[in-house]
């Protein structure tokens, strides 16, 4: 565990370390996400409830074989999914996360602890939007149709 990180730092190293065989890439990724999200949540009004869950999460984790649990956590969970849903409802990534809870609800991966959700920037936002847009089938697109995804996601800001 990172000496004196922050507390969704820690989440994403013991995730990494019990999930992630320890993949210090994944580590890396996870902690940028969260800080982003962390940024997503402090605009929306979300901030607190990131600090509670985050702050929960850090102090109760275990590790299970592969699988990184934070018992007692599920409310303050509950709460952050509940205030970023809220606030993000009308976003084309709010769209593309329900469409792809579709696909995933009965795939290989359903129930798979993924470590931190990725924050909705604007970048994030308009990708979600040319993804959506393009493929017929959000949980089968074609290749042509990927290709004209990431010709307009080009476009997005960075």
């Amino acid at each position: 565990m990172t000496a004196c990180g922050s507390h969704q730092d820690n989440v994403c190293q013991d995730i990494g370390d019990c999930s992630r065989g320890g993949s210090g890439d994944w580590i890396t990724s996870c902690q940028a996400e969260a800080k982003a999200l962390q940024g997503e949540t402090a605009a929306t009004g979300c901030g607190p409830d990131f600090d509670v869950y985050f702050t929960c999460a850090d102090s109760n984790y275990s590790c299970q074989g592969a699988t990184a649990l934070f018992p007692g956590c599920a409310e303050a969970l509950s709460a952050l999914d509940a205030c970023l849903a809220a606030a993000t409802t009308n976003t084309s990534c709010a769209r593309l996360q329900a469409s792809e809870a579709s696909c995933a609800a009965s795939g290989p991966d359903a129930g798979t602890t993924t470590g931190t959700p990725a924050a909705c920037t604007a970048a994030r936002d308009c990708a979600a939007q040319c993804y959506l847009a393009g493929v017929a089938d959000g949980c089968a697109p074609q290749v042509d149709e990927l290709q004209n995804v990431s010709v307009c996601a080009a476009s997005c800001p960075p």
